[in-house]
Order: structure tokens, then C-alpha cells, then sequence
């Protein structure tokens, strides 16, 4: 029997934009797998040596977090409460109750924050040095995994660069440029695209590819040592105003940039590149979706919803 068969994965944030794109991916990927899913609150410790004592897993994808910069900012208390106590809450319980289980908990590239001021593409020995309240609750997230990680649990942390695909926030960057390009090319909206920061840069990766990086840190069980750090990423960054223009290309038609500085991103930073070279190493794995292919894909979502 293959090894990811059977296989009973914890999967939390389930719901989220990754989430749905990742369950997709595991039934390609893992068809015999047990998805666990639980609307439990990860803050509620009782609950969750609970569940995790009565279903067993053998895996946790852990993607539940306030993951929005602005929501963040918003409400401090929340991004620290579920980002770092929920995961404390749902590590422990995997140290104490499933100590065989992998835990793969997917943390973001925002926690280096001040160091990608080098302008160089950032490895995994990079400084963390975050900049806002939301990558401040994931890095104290990290950190608490990897010290947890040498304690005896089986913990992986996988930091993402931005995502990309359907069904994506539209406070996201890709996402943001298309409903704009899709409502231009409707007759919605006059043809101008604006934008807060035109040179702003950013390492994209199409979620179904970062899905596969999340699926391969599972199988087989505890292929990677306690603590293994990856980051997610492409190693390629566009600048807003080149993703404007490649979007504008797809869709065949023209418009003009305007800047507005009301909506420079959140985040506080100018430009986000990383290096995956350990990814590809330790999980064989690589981005496969070309760039034509995601920008047709959010191009086409938008498309549908801004008639919907």
C-alpha cells in the first residue's frame, strides 16, 4: 500500500483561499487520504486535545490565521491570539497526544520584513525582522514551532511568498490589478488602473504550485528533520506596473497607470524575492504553471464575478 494511503491529515483554515485550492490538490495528489476537518476554535485547548486524542491524525496543514496585514493592524489582539497561541495550542497538543505526526505549518515570507531592504533574494538564513503586527504574531509563530521542533515534534515550517489564483481577497495584488483590467475591459471602469506603489515588487507563486510544496512536506511521514525551514516562492519578482501591463496584454486592451499613495501596501514593504533553492532540494519540488497561465486564470475569475 502507497504510503500516503489512508493517510488522516488535520487540516485547519480549510476554508480559506488556500485552503480550498489545497483540498482540491490533495485529492489529485493523495487519493486515498482522510481529510479532518473541525470548525473548532485552535485557541480553545480543550477542544483541540480532543479532537486530535479521538481522531488520530498522522498530519496537520496547519494554514489557519488572520492572515490579512490590514485586518491585522485593525484588531492586534485577534492576529496574536489565533497566529500565535492558536498555533501554540494546536503544536502542544500534537507534541503530547500525536508524536508521530508531522506538522506542517505553513508561516509566511512577511516575518523577514526589514531584511528584504538588501535587495537581494532571501534564503532561509535571512534575519527575521518583521514590520507589522500580522508578520510580528507569525514569527513569534515560527519561532515557537522551531523551538518546539527540538523538543520532539515533528515540525516543518514552510514560508510563503505571495500567492496568486481564484477565488483570491481582492485586497491582494494580482487579484487587485485584475478586477480592474476585467471591469476596463467590460466598460465598467475607465480605462486607468490605479495603484499605490507602480515599482513595488513582488515574488509570486500560482497557489496550486504552493499547494503541491504543502502536500510534498507530508509524504512520505517525517521525510524532512525536526524544524526544517523552506520558503515558497518562485525566485522571479514583478513589479506592480509590470503585472498591470501583462494583464492589459492578456485582455487586449489598453489604459494608463495612476498613483495613489493612499494605497501603498500595508505591509510596509517595497519588494519581496526569495530564494527556493532548499525547496527544490529537500521536497523535489519547483513551480510548474507558467506566468501566462496564472494571469489568465485571475483574469478570467474576475471576468466571472465582476458579472456575476
Amino acid at each position: 500500500m502507497a504510503p500516503d494511503m489512508g493517510l488522516r491529515i488535520l487540516l485547519t483554515g480549510g476554508q480559506g483561499f488556500v485552503g480550498q485550492h489545497l483540498k482540491a490538490r490533495l485529492q489529485d495528489r493523495l487519493p486515498g487520504h482522510v481529510l479532518l476537518e473541525d470548525p473548532m476554535d485552535i485557541r480553545d485547548r480543550a477542544a483541540v486535545e480532543r479532537f486530535v486524542r479521538s481522531e488520530k491524525p498522522d498530519a496537520c496543514l496547519h494554514l489557519a490565521a488572520v492572515s490579512s496585514v490590514a485586518r491585522a493592524e485593525a484588531g492586534t489582539d485577534d492576529a496574536w491570539t489565533v497566529n500565535l497561541d492558536g498555533t501554540l495550542v494546536l503544536a502542544e497538543t500534537f507534541e503530547t497526544y500525536a508524536p508521530q505526526a508531522s506538522f506542517v505549518f505553513v508561516s509566511t515570507a512577511e516575518i523577514y520584513g526589514a531584511s528584504f531592504s538588501s535587495g537581494q533574494p532571501l534564503d532561509e538564513t535571512a534575519v527575521i525582522a518583521p514590520v507589522n503586527a500580522y508578520a510580528s504574531s507569525k514569527a513569534a509563530a515560527d519561532l515557537a514551532i522551531g523551538n518546539l521542533s527540538q523538543e520532539g515534534l515533528h515540525g516543518v515550517r514552510l514560508r510563503s511568498f505571495t500567492q496568486a489564483g481564484t477565488a483570491q481577497d481582492k485586497e491582494a495584488i494580482l487579484p487587485f490589478l485584475a478586477a480592474q483590467v476585467a471591469r476596463i475591459e467590460a466598460g465598467q471602469q475607465a480605462p486607468v488602473i490605479t495603484v499605490g506603489q507602480p515599482d513595488a515588487g513582488f515574488d509570486i507563486t500560482d497557489v496550486r504550485d504552493a499547494c503541491d510544496a504543502y502536500i510534498s512536506a507530508l509524504v512520505p511521514p517525517r521525510s524532512l528533520p525536526n524544524g526544517t525551514v523552506l520558503n515558497i516562492c518562485s525566485g522571479v519578482t514583478r513589479t506592480v506596473r509590470s503585472m498591470a501591463e501583462d494583464l492589459l496584454d492578456v485582455a487586449g486592451v489598453s489604459a494608463t497607470l495612476r498613483v495613489d499613495p493612499a494605497l501603498a501596501s500595508p505591509s510596509g514593504l517595497e519588494s519581496m524575492q526569495g530564494n527556493p533553492a532548499a525547496a527544490h532540494e529537500a521536497l523535489g519540488w519547483s513551480t510548474r504553471i507558467p506566468w501566462s497561465e496564472t494571469l489568465v486564470t485571475v483574469l478570467n475569475d474576475w471576468r466571472y464575478r465582476i458579472t456575476a
